[in-house]
């Protein structure tokens, strides 16, 4: 006599590897903030100036900025590589008047 058990998941195996992933690249995330803004804290310790710390936060905006960006740029960098193979010509200036 032999009894079969049926286990039953609440969610496939697969959906679990995406969600830790997912789950993954959030913390991911947050964490790079906090890593460059622990970064920004240092610095203006360190050197206890003012121009450390306005150069920390203009850093702090660029990196964010770049960040914030990073899907934008990256379609602008495929369109610029997939148009390397098409011929468009330059523009030119004027001829200068002599």
């Amino acid at each position: 006599m032999s009894t079969t058990t049926s286990v039953v998941l609440a969610v496939p195996i697969k959906d679990i590897g995406d969600h830790l992933f997912s789950m993954a690249g959030e913390w991911g995330e947050k964490a790079l903030m906090v890593v460059i803004l622990i970064s920004v804290v240092l610095a203006i310790a360190s050197k206890m100036s003012v121009k450390a710390g306005i150069g920390a936060l203009i850093g702090l905006v660029v990196c964010v900025g770049l960040y914030q960006s990073k899907d934008a740029l990256s379609e602008a960098l495929k369109e610029e590589i997939a148009s390397v193979g098409t011929s468009q010509t330059a523009p030119s200036a004027p001829p200068a008047d002599k």
